[in-house]
Parts: structure tokens; C-alpha cells; sequence
């Protein structure tokens, strides 16, 4: 697996590579067919009426709310895991200018539209904001050549966005998705096969992750000591934007440092790249199973319709294991279909509605704050718990409030939202997040910001993806009753759209009912199970595709939980043996008693060159590469820099090998 994603697809080596444009799986709407999104004019008419500026909408629909609703099922680790798989998988970069095309202003002191600003209008009785008549909006980088005509071709080039990221679930946040940053990120001094960790803290024993002296960060305003605290250095950029998701990232550089050490210890003749190719590896593989998990024991789902209005009600069905499952529940799990092996014509690139939309319904499950717990699970008696802006950008609050295992004891104990009632929010700062960004000193609104990224991406309206998913067009509001049964709701929306075709798909995608044993409603579920199909389908190194792994190799992964990771590389002693699930402390588990990894089948011959199979005898050796032992099979590898020409796994049969690469 290359880091930057390319040659995954043979026949099309760009699929899924980073730095490469979003799909689409409906045309792009924007208001001249090619460049200006969606209510740059606001003179312009949708279906008979203006399109409310989103400012608007997020006032008048996602009002805040003191009153906190929570979920009794799911931990905030689900949150949180949500976020960090999701920068895996999509990073949509800003224009590179901070200023007008035609001149230098300043986007964040303009209120016209002028490429590349689109600032989001405030209204004149805003609750919040007196001062400002615009918050200001970045557009999104185009791929080049595209939001103008063409003189080559003759014809309109509609604008398209950037995905910077490999669109696999490939532990990118981790390694990077370019080598430069690869490169950057390995410790290359020894041949351990090692990522980079901190040289000027330790979380106790443990480690952290490097810091990026390029990149600062809020400081303690406190501190006297003068050490200046950076944003952490990982696979991917956006690290340091919650004390919570810095955690994850931690736990994942600690656990390839982790594997790459007991490899090297039962083969202790392999290079420092093989180490840390294979470490990568396993940790990919990690990823994915922790991603897509599921299988049959006992659970509680949710039961019947859900009404926004009212909490969920659960019966008892089967385990839903790790994320996917758990997001789009049973009927979602049956749109993904079970895994047939690798399909070389599905194009694995993540579209850019589930990035723009669909993916974002977790903002509607943000916690208002976060808990730091003891040993004990009970509220920090020195670090208690903190607002959710307050963690923002904030490395130092890690590296001198506690360290990391507060953090992690606060995600395992902490509700989340089920999304949000008519005119409210389930929680303070959940879908409609009005947060201050620490980074740029600036109230934002994170509603507001999706629905004008969605805008400014030309994402088709609601209408067109109920059609998209099978769902018959709305042509009022009532014909939305199947979906949003909150009368109340709909004509909230109906005052503000008119037109049900004119509604944005995040706010839609919202709005209506989770369906069964899901956190998602029909529309949602549908785009989200498609996506996850794709990306897990199309993905030629998914880790159960033949010839990935050894069978051997295999069966000792699928007994791999998210559990044992956070046991192996924090210092908490018991958690839930489900992180994602919500359980009382009394009902945790020893780690002691969590499965753990058997890396036994990929122990290989003490000598590393002589080892006999079967009755086949010696495999031969390839240049520029190597081979392993996993049973009855030998698997060949490259150098970096290097292509295996030919079968990567090779079996003994009867006396003969089969082809050898």
C-alpha cells in the first residue's frame, strides 16, 4: 500500500489517491452551472422562493439549549472515533488565498462575495451577534482547471473540490498520505522500524506524540515557565484540534511502536523497513476492523420509530460490533451486503456529498464539554472537567494537566446526543456549535459553516438525494411526514425553505427520524452505507481480502477489539469490553481478561533465508525483496521504491510452489 493511495487500483491508479478531486454522484448545482455556489445571489429564486441565508437557519432551527438530552447506549468514544476515521478518509483544503481575486481584501473583513470569500450574512435581529453584519467563509481550493470555461474542450468545467487525503481506511492519520510527510514522521535513526514520538515530555511511561515546532498552539496564559507548547505532528494536520482526538492519534502511534517492538524481537533479521511495514500494516488492518466490525451475539437497539420530539426506546437484538454498524444500524449493514472479496471496478473515492454532508450528522453529537477522571472513574479532584472550546488547540492541557488518561476515562463515561428536537439542540453546543475558534479568535457557527460549505461545493438539495436514494421527491412539505414526523419541524422548515426541494441536505439529513438501530435517518443511512461499501470494496489491501493476510494471520486479527489497543498503550486497567458502548464502571472489565493480539503467525524462520515448506522444499528468493514463512503459504514483499510483479502470497502444492513473483 503506497502512502499517497495510488496504484491500489490497478487499471485506475488515482482512485482513492490523495490530492485528487471528491467524486460526485450527482451533478454539481451551482447558480451560473460551473463556479458561484448556491446564494452568492440572493435575489435568485429556488422552486418560487429565495434560499434563507444560513446564518438564518441555524437561528432559527438550532437554537442552543441548556437542556441536555443524552443518549443511555453509545460512549463519547463513538464521537470522537467518528471524527478521527473521518480525517482518515477526507480533508477538504481551503483556498490557498486569504484574499479577493479582484483586489486585496481581507476575506475576513468583507461582506461581498468575491472569490474566494462567501461570508455568511448575519441577520439584523441576530440573538448573538450585534456587532458583525457577516462571519466570514473561505470557499473551498478548486481542482485546477475546473469553475471555469475551457477553451480546449468547448465547454463549462463545473468547480471541484480536493480530497487531500487517501480516501482509504488505511491509518493515513498515522503515517500521512504523501511520503515527504511519511518521512517526516519516522524515526530513521535506527532500523526499529519506529515512528517519531515527543523528546521533551513523557506521559508517565508512555509517550507522546512529536511536536510540530511549525505549527503553534494556544498556550497556558498561566504557565511562568516559558516553555512554549506546539500543536502535535501526526499523519494528519487537523491533531491538535481536540484534547480528545489527540488522544486517538496518541494511542495509534503507540501501538505501531508497540508491534514494531515485538516484531523485531521475534525477528530480530529484519530490517527497520520491513518493521515498519508490517507494523503499518497490522495497524491499517487495526483500522479497518475497529471501522467495519460486526457479528452475532446480543445488544440493545433502538425499537420502533423514533420521534425527534421524544428519547429513544431499545429492545434486545444482535451485537453490533465497533462503528459502522452502531452509524447505520441493521438496514444499513444490509445495503453494505457482506464482503465478496476485492472488486476492481468499484471506485473507492469518497464522494463529495458524504464528506460535505452525510458524514458531518456526528456535529449533531458533540459533547458541551468533556470529563477528566481519576483512577477511581470519579471527577478529577486537580483537572476537572472542561468546556469543549476550551480544548481546542490546546496541547498543553495534555501535556500538564494529568496526561492522557483522564481524558480517555472521561470519553468511555460520557453520553452524546441522539440529535437534536424541534428548535433545540440536544446539548449546549452540539449541531448548532456556536464555539470560539481559539485559533483565530473568532465567534463561528459550525451549523452555518456546513450548510455554506455545502453550498459552496454545489451539493444538490434535498429533493434530489431522496430521489438519489429511492425516496419519492417532495413536493410539500407534508410528503415528508414519513421522514420528519415532527409537524412542528416541518413547518419551521417550510416557513424558512418554502419549498421542500430547496432544503440543504445537511439540515434535512438532520432533521429526519434515526431509523432502527442507526444514528442516522433513511436519506443519511442510504449515503453513508454506499460510501462505507465502496471504500471497504474497492480497497485491494482491505485486510480480508485473500492473500492480504495468512489465514493464520487472519484469525488472530478478527479476536482484535479497540479495547485491547487502549489496554496496551494507556494506563487504564479496566474499560468496557465495547468502547463504543455506554456502561457502568462496575460493569467494566479487567484488561487482563480482553483477548490479546497473537503475533505468532508472523514469526519467520530465525535465519530469514533458509526455511523449508511442506514438501515443496526452499521458496526462491526475489531481488530487491524478501519472503515470510505463515504456514504452508510464503508471502513476498518489496523494498520501498520497489513493485512486486506477480502473486504477492505463494502456496505449496503437493511438491511445487505456485507461481513465484
Amino acid at each position: 500500500r503506497t502512502h499517497t493511495g495510488q496504484c491500489n487500483n490497478k487499471r485506475n491508479a488515482y482512485w482513492g489517491a490523495s490530492n485528487n478531486p471528491f467524486v460526485r454522484w450527482r451533478a454539481a448545482q451551482y447558480e451560473n452551472d460551473f463556479s458561484t455556489p448556491m446564494g452568492w445571489n440572493s435575489n435568485r429564486m429556488y422552486n418560487g422562493y429565495r434560499l434563507p441565508p444560513v446564518r438564518q437557519v441555524s437561528n432559527d432551527v438550532m437554537r442552543t439549549s441548556n437542556t441536555q438530552v443524552t443518549d443511555p447506549l453509545y460512549s463519547h468514544m463513538l464521537v470522537v472515533w467518528g471524527q478521527y476515521i473521518d480525517h482518515d478518509i477526507d480533508f477538504t483544503p481551503q483556498s490557498l488565498s486569504t484574499s479577493t481575486f479582484q483586489g486585496l481584501t481581507d476575506c475576513k473583513t468583507t461582506c461581498k462575495n468575491e472569490s474566494p470569500c462567501f461570508p455568511m450574512q448575519v441577520p439584523s435581529n441576530d440573538p448573538r451577534i450585534s456587532t458583525a453584519s457577516c462571519l466570514p467563509f473561505f470557499r473551498s481550493a478548486a481542482v485546477c482547471g475546473t469553475g471555469e470555461t475551457s477553451t480546449l474542450f468547448h465547454k463549462l468545467q463545473p468547480r471541484e473540490q480536493i480530497n487531500a487525503v487517501t480516501s482509504f481506511v488505511d491509518a493515513s492519520t498515522v503515517y500521512g498520505s504523501t511520503d515527504s510527510l511519511n518521512r517526516r514522521l519516522r524515526d530513521m535513526s535506527n532500523e526499529d522500524g519506529l515512528m517519531k514520538v515527543n523528546t521533551m515530555f513523557k506521559d508517565g511511561t508512555w509517550d507522546y506524540l512529536p511536536f510540530d515546532p511549525n505549527n503553534p498552539c494556544v498556550q497556558d496564559q498561566f504557565d511562568a515557565s516559558g516553555v512554549n507548547i506546539p500543536c502535535f505532528h501526526a499523519g494528519d494536520g487537523r491533531v491538535s484540534e481536540h484534547l480528545t482526538l489527540s488522544a486517538i492519534h496518541t494511542i495509534w502511534v503507540r501501538e505501531h511502536n508497540r508491534i514494531a517492538r515485538v516484531l523485531k524481537a521475534m525477528n530480530p533479521h529484519w530490517s527497520g523497513e520491513i518493521l515498519y511495514q508490517e507494523a503499518r500494516k497490522i495497524v491499517g488492518a487495526y483500522h479497518q476492523i475497529v471501522h467495519w466490525k460486526y457479528g452475532v451475539g446480543s445488544s440493545y437497539l433502538l425499537c420502533g420509530a423514533v420521534h425527534i420530539s421524544r428519547k429513544p426506546h431499545y429492545c434486545r437484538s444482535y451485537t453490533v460490533l465497533e462503528y459502522v454498524p452502531k452509524i447505520i444500524g441493521p438496514e444499513g449493514v444490509n445495503m453494505m451486503g457482506s464482503y465478496a472479496g476485492y472488486d476492481a471496478s468499484v471506485n473507492p473515492s469518497v464522494s463529495n456529498v458524504f464528506a460535505t454532508a452525510a458524514f458531518r450528522f456526528g456535529h449533531a453529537t458533540i459533547a458541551p464539554q468533556f470529563r477528566r477522571l481519576d483512577e477511581n472513574f470519579n471527577d478529577h479532584p486537580q483537572f476537572p472537567s472542561i468546556l469543549l472550546h476550551d480544548a481546542f488547540f490546546s496541547p498543553w492541557r495534555m501535556i500538564r494537566q494529568g496526561g492522557m488518561d483522564p481524558i480517555l476515562r472521561g470519553l468511555l463515561t460520557t453520553f452524546i446526543s441522539y440529535g437534536f428536537v424541534f428548535s433545540t439542540f440536544k446539548n449546549v453546543r452540539t449541531a448548532k456549535l456556536l464555539f470560539k475558534n481559539v485559533r483565530h479568535f473568532v465567534a463561528l457557527d459550525l451549523a452555518s459553516l456546513n450548510l455554506q460549505r455545502g453550498r459552496d461545493h454545489a451539493l444538490p438539495l434535498y429533493n434530489d438525494w431522496r430521489e438519489e436514494c429511492g425516496f419519492r421527491r417532495a413536493n410539500n412539505f407534508s410528503d415528508l411526514a414519513g421522514e420528519i414526523k415532527d409537524k412542528a419541524l416541518r413547518d419551521k422548515l417550510e416557513r424558512l425553505y418554502g419549498h421542500p426541494g430547496n432544503v440543504d441536505l445537511w439540515l434535512a439529513g438532520l432533521s429526519e427520524d434515526l431509523m432502527n438501530g442507526s444514528r442516522t435517518g433513511p436519506v443519511f443511512t442510504c449515503l453513508l452505507a454506499r460510501q462505507f461499501k465502496f471504500l471497504r470494496d474497492g480497497d485491494r489491501f482491505y485486510y480480508e481480502n485473500p492473500g492480504v493476510f495468512s489465514s493464520q494471520q487472519l484469525a488472530s486479527l478478527n479476536k482484535l477489539s479497540f479495547a485491547r489497543v487502549l489496554c496496551d498503550n494507556s494506563g487504564l486497567t479496566k474499560v468496557q469490553s465495547d468502547l463504543f458502548m455506554l456502561r457502568d464502571v462496575n460493569q467494566f472489565v479487567d484488561c487482563s481478561n480482553i483477548p490479546m493480539l497473537d503475533l505468532t503467525p508472523w514469526r519467520e524462520d530465525p535465519t530469514g533465508e533458509v526455511f523449508f515448506v511442506g514438501s515443496c522444499g526452499m521458496p526462491p528468493s526475489i531481488s530487491n525483496g524478501g519472503r515470510k514463512k505463515c504456514g504452508n503459504d510464503v508471502s513476498y514483499y518489496c523494498m520501498m521504491g520497489y513493485q512486486l510483479v506477480g502473486a504477492q502470497v505463494v502456496q505449496c502444492t503437493g511438491t511445487a510452489f505456485t507461481s513465484i513473483p
